[in-house]
Order: structure tokens, then sequence, then C-alpha cells
């Protein structure tokens, strides 16, 4: 099946799973932190469907099964931005601090936080 890129968002469902059992475990392999994956890499996957790891690696790149991954990865995506944002001001604090003591990642943050390269982020700042 092709599928026109800009016609992707409305031929694609991404809530229900996948027609294919391959496909499907495959996005919830890209789509599951390392430590807890099921199937630890490519080929442990494709010996598992009795498939080759190249057919494994073609799949991962489909529009269908990246959809579907993102779509099972925007919970957590969605409860570790809410996390950020309930925080903000401690991570901001706790960065300032260990920049203040030589961090240079941590300097790095902070002066991208400060001067952005792009403008348009100072907006939540009323600036």
């Amino acid at each position: 099946m092709t599928i026109n890129p800009e016609d992707a968002n409305d031929a694609i469902d991404c809530t229900k799973p996948l027609n294919s059992p391959e496909d499907e475990a495959i996005a919830e392999y890209l789509s599951t932190p390392k430590s807890i994956r099921q199937f630890k890499s490519f080929i442990e996957l494709a010996e598992h469907f009795n498939i080759s790891r190249m057919t494994v690696y073609r799949r991962s790149k489909d529009l269908r099964v990246l959809k579907r991954a993102e779509w099972l990865l925007s919970p957590h995506k969605l409860a570790g931005d809410l996390a950020v944002h309930r925080n903000w001001a401690r991570i901001v604090a706790g960065q300032v601090k260990a920049a203040l003591a030589g961090d240079t990642r941590a300097a790095k943050f902070c002066k991208e936080c400060a001067w952005p390269e792009d403008k348009s982020s100072l907006d939540f700042l009323g600036r």
C-alpha cells in the first residue's frame, strides 16, 4: 500500500493496531524504552516472526509503522511534558546552580534559555 505523504494523516488511523502483527510489533519495539523491550534487537524481532532483519529494518521506516509508534508514544510524551512544566522553576534553578559551579553543559542550557536563537521562544516571557 503506497500512501501519499500529504494524505498520510487522513489515510492512517494510528489509534488501531496495524493489520500485520509484524508491523505492530515493530511499532511497539520503536516506542518502547530499551530496558523493557520484549525483543532486544531487530535480529530477535526478525527471528521471532521468521522474517529477515532487513525486512524489519525496512518496515521500521514505513510511514504507517512510524505513525503508529508516534501514537503509542504520545501519552508518555505528554506526561513528560507536564512533569517538566510543573517543575520548570526548580529545573532552571538547578541548572543555574550547576552552571555557577562550572558545569559547561548547564551553562549552555542557561544561555539557550536566556538568549535563544529563535526569538519567538521568548513569547512565553512576554518579551
